[in-house]
């Protein structure tokens, strides 16, 4: 599943009956939070290209602004799934 089958919600793989979850789409300061190693431009560009995704941009559609293939998108997006569910987990506990 990815963030344009979440239906505004981020996806993330769980354990037990069903193998997806959807959690709220993070705030910017807590996407910010998230990638805080990547520069400030990254961040942006990630920013508005998952959010293009999550609208339902096609990955070609998400990452032709930035000259980005559509592997990439994914991977990037992929990664945002993992941090996600690292940062969900995190406000549970």
């Amino acid at each position: 599943m990815n963030l344009r089958e979440g239906c505004g919600r981020v996806p993330i793989k769980s354990e037990g009956e069903t193998p997806w979850t959807l959690v709220e789409f993070p705030t910017r300061e807590d996407f910010d939070a998230m990638f805080c190693r990547q520069s400030p431009e990254l961040r942006d560009k990630y920013w508005t290209m998952l959010n293009a995704r999550k609208g339902g941009q096609l990955l070609r559609e998400a990452g032709a602004p930035f000259g980005l293939t559509r592997e990439r998108v994914r991977q990037i997006e992929a990664k945002f799934q993992s941090r996600v569910k690292i940062w969900h987990e995190s406000k549970r506990a």
